[in-house]
């Protein structure tokens, strides 16, 4: 997503009412997870800008790309000293789930992309409200511990160098030039930077690539949080959101990692935001 300062202003309100008056109410998970579920879907309704012919092979290629900078990102994340957490530690409580919030997310961006098509959605003005309401939300449960800012390099390295190796990979897999992948892999997951600036310098097949790819990337990290987090903790899940972990997947990192990953997923998101910002163009 792109920079939006008041993305933190929803968040410190957020939080310094939580701090105020800590609600353990089961309401603010229900009206989280809506509110994600509202998101996914207008992300995917925001697809439809794309037509049919030209997306359909390119998912197939930003879905493999996508997957390949995860891969990496974790690999690189497993050999780097990582703090060892005792016990599962949530920043909310875990409720068992009639559906998994994966498929519930997955269905919503397929059914948000569907109803589109057939049905003008203001999905693009609509998406920074969500992403207020949805920051604000985590702000209220979330427990902020400033010391773990000491580990944001860790995620960061973890992000930035999975997104090099895999851009690398991908240049001799599919004969892009290395400069092309390494563009489109350096986004973080900011795919309104990443894909407009990749269309601009190298056109708009690889500008769609690059925008799925980091679109993707958010969204895969959203589905795989609940399967992995567990092993992977807020460190691992933070460097797979890379910069949308200060925005969209922070609620996973928290839900999914510990309760105090909090501060450490908006510091290396922010560190991420400016590392696309500086080697994308």
């Amino acid at each position: 997503m792109e920079f939006d300062p008041f993305l933190y202003v929803a968040f410190v309100a957020g939080y310094l009412i939580g701090w105020r008056w800590r609600p353990s109410t089961p309401w603010i998970l229900r009206a989280t997870i809506a509110t994600i579920v509202a998101l996914v879907f207008l992300l995917g309704a925001s697809l439809t800008d794309v037509s049919p012919a030209t997306l359909a092979p390119s998912v197939a290629l930003a879905i493999g790309f996508a997957g390949l900078i995860l891969a990496c990102t974790l690999a690189i994340y497993a050999v780097l000293p990582h703090r060892t957490v005792v016990g599962p530690v949530r920043a909310v409580p875990q409720t068992p789930e009639r559906v998994p919030l994966s498929v519930v997310l997955i269905g919503a961006l397929f059914a948000g992309y569907a109803l589109a098509l057939v049905l003008p959605l203001p999905a693009a003005s609509a998406i920074p409200y969500a992403l207020y309401i949805l920051l604000a939300l985590v702000g209220l449960g979330i427990q902020l511990h400033w010391e773990t800012l000491r580990r944001v390099w860790v995620p960061a390295v973890a992000a930035i160098t999975g997104a090099l190796i895999a851009g690398g990979i991908y240049a001799l897999a599919t004969g892009t030039s290395v400069a092309a992948s390494l563009a489109m892999s350096s986004g973080f997951g900011w795919y309104t930077l990443d894909g407009p600036l990749v269309a601009a310098r190298l056109g708009a097949t690889l500008g769609l690539v690059a925008f799925l790819a980091n679109f993707l990337r958010e969204n895969l990290t959203m589905v795989l949080a609940p399967v992995v987090g567990r092993r992977v903790k807020g460190e691992g899940l933070a460097a797979m959101g890379g910069a949308t972990a200060m925005d969209t997947t922070l609620y996973f990192v928290v839900r999914y990692g510990e309760a105090d990953a909090g501060s450490l997923a908006l510091g290396s998101g922010l560190i991420l935001t400016v590392a696309a910002s500086l080697l994308v163009p």
